[in-house]
C-alpha cells in the first residue's frame, strides 16, 4: 500500500523524471522537424544528450530503489545500442533511418514516462462500480454488467 508520504516523493520524483524526459522529447523534436542537414550535424551531439539523461534518470532511480530500475536500464542500453548502431549511415545522410529510430526512442521515452509514473505514486485510483458501467472479460468483448448478467442466468436455467 502506497503511503501520501511516498505518493508525495513519488510525485516529486517523478516531476526531476518528467523534466529529463521533457528536455529529451524537445531535443528529439527539433531534430525530427530540421533540416537535413540540421539533422545530421545534430545526431551525435543528441546521442550524448540522450546518454547523459538516461544517466540521470537511472540515477534518480537507483537513489529511490525503483523497483524496475533493471528493466529500465535494459530498454534504455537497447535503445543507446540502436542508436550508436545507425550512428554512420546518419552521418552519411541516411536521414531517414535516423528519423525512424528518434520516432522509436520518443515511444521509449513515452512508455517509461507511463511506468515509472505509476511505479513512483502507485496505482491510479479506481472508481467506483457504476450500474451499466462495463465488465471485462479474458477472450472476450466488454460487455455492460446488465447483459452480462442476463446472458448468465440465461446459460444456467435448468
Amino acid at each position: 500500500m502506497f503511503s501520501s508520504h511516498t505518493n508525495n516523493r513519488g510525485r516529486a520524483v517523478g516531476a526531476a523524471m518528467a523534466h529529463v524526459r521533457k528536455r529529451l522529447c524537445l531535443r528529439l523534436h527539433e531534430l525530427m522537424t530540421g533540416s537535413e542537414e540540421h539533422f545530421v550535424a545534430g545526431w551525435t551531439p543528441f546521442l550524448a544528450e540522450v546518454e547523459a539523461g538516461f544517466r540521470q534518470e537511472e540515477s534518480i532511480m537507483e537513489t529511490l530503489r525503483y523497483p524496475g530500475l533493471q528493466r529500465h536500464r535494459a530498454d534504455n542500453a537497447l535503445a543507446l545500442r540502436a542508436l550508436h548502431r545507425i550512428t554512420l549511415q546518419v552521418e552519411a545522410g541516411d536521414t531517414t533511418l535516423g528519423r525512424q529510430a528518434l520516432a522509436a526512442l520518443g515511444d521509449i521515452l513515452s512508455l517509461h514516462r507511463l511506468t515509472a509514473g505509476v511505479a513512483l505514486t502507485g496505482p491510479p485510483a479506481r472508481p467506483a462500480t457504476m450500474p451499466g458501467r462495463f465488465k471485462a472479460g479474458i477472450g472476450r468483448r466488454a460487455v455492460p454488467e446488465h447483459v452480462a448478467a442476463a446472458g448468465h442466468q440465461r446459460h444456467h436455467r435448468h
